[in-house]
């Protein structure tokens, strides 16, 4: 399944767009997902604004506007930066595509890529500790 695949309901509801564009659909993703809108109930206060469709269209607009590949050197720019970059990406990532993280791993010269398994967008949720304990690695280095 890719992103545009989602339904119309699913778009218009925040939990399943969240569960089907985070969350792999086997069940310990899924279970996952539930521990995640879980975690995000705790918090009562100073919480982010719901996304609406119309903030959601609005993202990615200004995505697309800003990242307009140029048709020669699409990755020149990335050579430029110099800061070092930890990547976290879910193989069955559907928002975007796997192979982007490869990408910037190669054009970025300090770039380190974790590729976390049966994980959509929100792998860096789905294996908490194991995208907690890489970042602490990547700070500290």
């Amino acid at each position: 399944m890719t992103f545009t695949e989602l339904s119309i309901d699913e778009l218009e509801d925040p939990v399943a767009l969240l569960m089907n564009s985070f969350f792999t659909p086997s069940g310990p993703s899924q279970s996952a997902g539930n521990a995640y809108l879980g975690r995000l109930s705790l918090r009562k206060t100073e919480r982010d604004s719901p996304v609406t469709p119309a903030s959601a269209d609005a993202q990615l607009r200004a995505i697309r506007e800003w990242g307009k590949i140029p048709v020669t050197d699409r990755y020149a720019m990335l050579n430029g930066i110099t800061q070092p970059a930890l990547i976290v990406h879910g193989n069955k990532d559907i928002v975007v595509d796997p192979i982007n993280a490869f990408i910037l791993e190669e054009h970025l010269p300090y770039a380190t890529l974790l590729v976390l398994p049966d994980a959509s967008h929100g792998a860096q949720s789905q294996h908490a500790e194991v995208f907690l304990a890489t970042a602490r690695l990547f700070l500290n280095s």
